[in-house]
């Protein structure tokens, strides 16, 4: 994950793109955030446009989870669910 954040902000798409590369399923309600499940059905991966109607996630942002479902930010270290780590910039290119 970190060679996507490595001197840049990856684009939507890339973060897609890694998530089918390792076998994720995605999903997404009709108007929610697209998600990424592992194997084991842990979400892994939450891409999000933003949405002005919460404070601190008003910009395009993923969140990211480890394979026990515990949020990191893209280099591996674990972040709270408050933290603005939790909330890491992208570009949207969808």
């Amino acid at each position: 994950m970190e060679e996507l954040f490595k001197n840049k902000t990856p684009n939507a798409s890339d973060l897609i793109k890694y998530a089918e590369k390792r076998g994720w399923n995605m999903s997404q309600s009709k108007n929610g955030p697209i998600k990424f499940k592992d194997k084991n059905g842990i979400e892994r991966l939450i891409i999000k446009k933003g949405s002005p109607r919460t404070i601190g996630s008003e910009m395009p942002h993923v969140e990211i989870k480890n394979s026990q479902g515990k949020r990191i930010d893209p280099y591996g270290v674990s972040v709270s669910k408050k933290s603005p780590k939790n909330h890491t910039p992208i570009n949207w290119d969808l």
